[in-house]
């Protein structure tokens, strides 16, 4: 049999961007996938838009919630497939993305699956397992569009850490190309396009201090990565002087 897959996606007053990666789930070559939505009390018509989507949405929560990490916590428990793959509400999947992530995840056995990401205009096929010095961006493309995750993976690792609020995801990544007995498998295709606009660009200095403490977390060397945060804070600057 096919391996299975869930869809999983959190939610707060996206109405203008929701209805884009709606089409792009019904437009799946392949649409035997299950699609968890986790919205944390929307103020404005996302949630009458999931509501609506009752050819998509296998299963929906509306409530408060503690953060992105903890909202997707809260979509992880409630998958039942062999994998889940995370989309924020701003990224589209290309037609053929659950019916390659299949194909790879059924060919391999992997863990994870890593894909090509489209971001802006440039296609990223980021692949380097063995840059995890450089932190958790220089290893893959892209947490969201592009990586399958089996869902029992977590049982291992635990939940998506509250302490990094804007990248746990980062330390999820480190935690599973340390861990010897998860297989990562490349998969020779691009998923979708992942938009620029989450909250890691939003939040540019939280994200690069997340980064440092999560790269210490993980057992990287310690002055190595106080030279990489500088030289990181210095080539933002104009960035981070242009949002304060």
């Amino acid at each position: 049999m096919a391996p299975s897959i869930s869809v999983v996606t959190v939610t707060l007053n996206v109405a203008p961007v929701l209805p884009r990666l709606l089409s792009s789930l019904r437009k799946q070559t392949d649409r035997s996938f299950d699609f968890i939505l986790i919205d944390g009390l929307s103020t404005d018509n996302t949630w009458q838009l999931a509501q609506e989507a009752k050819d998509l949405v296998t299963a929906s929560l509306h409530e408060a919630d503690c953060g992105l990490y903890d909202a997707l916590n809260k979509a992880i428990r409630r998958v039942r497939s062999d994998y889940y793959l995370v989309m924020g509400a701003d990224d589209t999947l290309h037609p053929d993305a659950i019916e390659n992530y299949k194909k790879v995840a059924g060919e391999t056995g992997a863990d994870v699956i890593v894909a090509g990401v489209k971001v802006g205009d440039r296609v990223c096929h980021r692949f380097y397992p063995k840059r995890g010095w450089l932190g958790h961006s220089a290893m893959i493309a892209s947490h969201s569009v592009g990586m399958l995750i089996r869902r029992n993976i977590h049982d291992v690792l635990g939940e998506y850490p509250m302490r990094y609020p804007v990248l746990a995801d980062g330390y999820i990544i480190k935690k599973l190309f340390a861990t010897p007995t998860v297989k990562v498998a490349k998969g020779h295709f691009v998923a979708g396009e992942f938009s620029s606009d989450g909250l890691s660009n939003r939040s540019l200095v939280r994200a690069l201090c997340e980064t440092w403490q999560i790269q210490l977390d993980t057992g990287e060397r310690p002055v190595v990565q106080y030279l990489l945060f500088q030289s990181r804070l210095i080539k933002n600057l104009l960035k981070i002087v242009g949002h304060s």
